[in-house]
């Protein structure tokens, strides 16, 4: 079959989904523009007319539309102000871990492949503030939760943390059919943490 011309090219997103499918199974350094290109059935020139600075670009872009997509997600939750804060915070996992569940492969890449953007200053400068951006809104519903005596005190950021770093490795070892839905692994997270959070699971200190 022959290959697309850049004015019959798929959608954008389309190119990004493909990258990061061919980044997972390939990784960053062994993909090819060719072998994304051939995913989405465009030539390599297509690939560049959308794409100009090359591979690069297109993980840069990767990274920065998956995070951003969960980012919109979750900061829907914490600004319903109706929500108490144990029950945002049920939600947020709930929004952060379909997301995940829902494409493996940019989660994937969020993980193995931040660090290649984080060697470029200026991608490194970019994607960074978005990270903190959005770890900020599980900081802000943690801590909401503390103020309102709802949640035990923690070190908010390290907790922040810990939740986050459980979250991303689901995009790496979920599978689609699995024992477990996307579901059902957002509501035994959300029930761990909140759990872990709770004044109640703090035993009492000894005489």
């Amino acid at each position: 079959m022959a290959r697309k011309p850049a004015e019959q090219s798929v959608n954008r997103l389309d190119i990004l989904l493909a990258a990061a499918n061919v980044f997972r199974r390939k990784g960053y350094h062994g993909a090819k523009m060719s072998d994304i290109a051939a995913e989405v059935d465009l030539t390599a020139g297509s690939l560049y007319h959308h794409f100009p600075d090359g591979k690069q670009q297109i993980l840069i872009e990767v990274l920065n539309e998956g995070l951003d997509q969960i980012t919109a997600e979750v900061q829907a939750v914490v600004d319903d102000n109706t929500l108490m804060p144990d029950e945002k915070l049920r939600k947020v996992i709930y929004a952060n871990i379909l997301g995940l569940a829902q494409n493996t492969s940019v989660a994937a890449a969020l993980v193995f492949e931040t660090r290649t953007i984080l060697e470029n200053p200026e991608a490194r400068k970019a994607y960074l503030k978005r990270r903190d951006s959005f770890e900020q809104l599980y900081t802000q519903v943690i801590q909401e939760g503390i103020d309102a005596g709802i949640f035990r005190q923690v070190d908010v950021p390290i907790f922040t943390k810990t939740i986050l770093g459980a979250h991303n490795w689901v995009g790496v070892w979920y599978r689609e059919g699995g024992r477990l839905t996307g579901e059902q692994i957002a509501d035994e997270m959300s029930n761990t943490f909140i759990a872990a959070l709770s004044p109640a699971q703090v035993p009492e200190a000894k005489n």
